[in-house]
């Protein structure tokens, strides 16, 4: 007499099983999941935003700021003016006007990390001297310190 089981099992399974197989009637499993395929894409996405990130924080400007401009003639401070904030790298006249007894001028220096690109003075009712700087490129917090030639 034989059971439910005894109908249903098939001795030759396993070599039936490698023919459907063979034949390509049963579909192989995925090499990659859907799900790992979702996290990996996730990842790099998330890669994107942090590159994306960390250029535009890199490329922002950088900021100087200047506390005080600080005029000298040698070995006497001479003025402070007011100071101001500018990006690095960018250039700035600063401007020392005297309208009482005024002293001639004949040049100027001024300490690092900026660096001097021009000097002039102007003569009308009050003088005027007039010194161009260059910010350096990185960022800074101070004043400036520039020592005028007396002519």
């Amino acid at each position: 007499m034989r059971d439910a089981w005894d109908d249903s099992f098939d001795s030759l399974s396993p070599y039936a099983y490698e023919a459907h197989r063979w034949q390509r009637l049963e579909r192989e499993p995925p090499l990659v999941r859907g799900t790992t395929l979702l996290v990996v894409a996730a990842c790099l996405l998330l890669l994107g935003f942090v590159a994306a990130d960390v250029g535009l924080y890199s490329s922002q400007p950088v900021t100087v700021n200047v506390t005080a401009v600080e005029w000298f003639i040698p070995g006497t401070p001479l003025a402070t003016t007011a100071g101001f904030s500018l990006h690095g790298s960018s250039s700035v006249t600063v401007t020392l006007t005297c309208s009482s007894v005024c002293i001639r001028f004949s040049g100027a220096t001024v300490e690092s990390p900026f660096t001097l690109l021009g000097f002039s003075v102007v003569y009308h009712p009050d003088q005027y001297t007039n010194v161009t700087v260059r910010a350096p490129a990185t960022a800074y917090t101070g004043p400036i310190a520039i020592q005028l030639n007396v002519a």
